[in-house]
Order: structure tokens, then sequence, then C-alpha cells
């Protein structure tokens, strides 16, 4: 758990009602020309240090499912290094923009160099994690693009059909797919990071919220039962 406070500066500055900040981003913001569909930004309201945006070009909805030129993009961020690409699936998953843009962060590691998800990968059977108590999909893919989508495509098809909102997190050799419910707990807004280990918290008051009820509370309240059939 760490308590963000870009995440106060977010909330004050109206940062879920501005216009697509996308469309015309600002020049300090930008890191590079990923391809001809997607570049990479700065995220403004970062909550870890090195928090990249992959952002399309052209205006594309976050609801909408990701494609070949997505991974792709995402691919050239992620390289063979430790940091892990993620997707908020709509708002209900987390999103505060509605252009379409996934994202890339370093972790802080554990000694083990873990994710902190990864200490329950002992509990996969099939595509679920017995460790993670609420609807998801898991598996173990390769780096190129091409098996990266046709896995994600697979998960989503296990998990909701295909529609709906969902969190999507993408390392190296692995991926995790949770539809949501709920976008918060609370004040407590949730996203991706949420399942792979990381709560961020704008005040001490949400930081005690979680110490109380515990974090698995939390994912549990804005996901979905998990399905034991």
């Amino acid at each position: 758990m760490r308590r963000a406070t870009n995440l106060e500066r977010k909330q004050a500055e109206g940062g879920r009602r501005e216009a697509d900040p996308f469309a015309n981003p600002e020049a300090h913001l930008f890191v590079a020309d990923l391809s001809t569909s997607h570049f990479a930004l700065l995220n403004k309201y970062n909550v870890l240090d090195r928090h990249l945006l992959v952002v399309t070009r052209a205006y594309a909805d976050q609801d909408e499912p990701l494609d070949r030129a997505d991974f792709e993009a995402l691919a050239a961020c992620m390289g063979d290094e430790s940091v892990l690409g993620f997707y908020n699936g709509g708002t209900v998953a987390g999103a505060s923009q509605r252009h379409k843009h996934l994202q890339v962060v370093r972790l802080p590691l554990s000694p083990r160099e873990e994710i902190p998800v990864e200490a329950i990968f002992g509990t996969l059977e099939g595509t679920r994690l017995r460790g993670l108590p609420v609807r998801h999909a898991f598996a173990r893919v390769e780096r190129d693009p091409a098996s990266r989508l046709a896995r994600y495509r697979e998960l989503r098809r296990i998990v909701d059909g295909g529609s709906g909102p969902y969190n999507l997190l993408v390392a190296r050799d692995w991926m995790l797919l949770v539809p949501r419910s709920r976008e918060s707990i609370g004040s407590i807004s949730v996203n991706s990071l949420a399942f792979a280990g990381g709560l961020f918290v704008r005040n001490d008051e949400e930081l005690r919220a979680i110490e109380r009820e515990g974090p698995m509370a939390v994912l549990r309240g804005v996901a979905f039962p998990e399905d034991r059939t």
C-alpha cells in the first residue's frame, strides 16, 4: 500500500473532467513515437516513478478491445525489462480518460524480484490462481505481440465472453485478466495495479480503511465472486 500525493492533485485539478489530454499532449510529457499508431507520454499524475502511457494517435475509446497495434506498442516499451504493462478497460475498471491508452510501470520489487502477485503463482490450476479470490483468468505467454493478442482474446472469452469492463496485467511471460463490477470502494479508486499487489490511496483515512478491511476485501469489493464450477 502506498499513499500517492499525485492522486490528490489529480482530483484537485479535475483530471477526470478535462478535455482529451492526449489530443494535444503537453510537450514536456512527450517521450517518444512508438509506431505509426502509438506514442509514449509520461503520466502527469504518476503513482510510481517512470510511469509511461502508451497512447493511440487516432482517437479510440477506452472501452474498445485491444488489437495487434496496441500489443506491438506495448512490447516496444516493455522490451526485456522487469516492467509491468496494464490496461484499465473502461471507467468501471479505473480508467480516468476515455482516449485509449495502456500503461507501463516498474513496480517496487521484493528481494526475490517478484511482482507481488507472483507470490501466489504456485496456486495455479488451469487458468485460475487459487490464491486470488475473484473471477479472473491467467495465462503464461510468449513475448511476441501476436501471441499476447491471442492469449488476451482467449482470457476475455473465458471470464466475460469478451464484454464488460476489466483490468489486464501483462508481464514478460504472463498475463492476468480480471472483470470488474465497480470502480471504487468508498472513496478508494481501484485500477489494474491493485491486482498486481499495489494499492494506492490519497490520504491516511483511506490507508486506515484498507488496513482495517484488508487488501483482499478491496479486490473482492470491485470484482466478481470466484466461479468455482
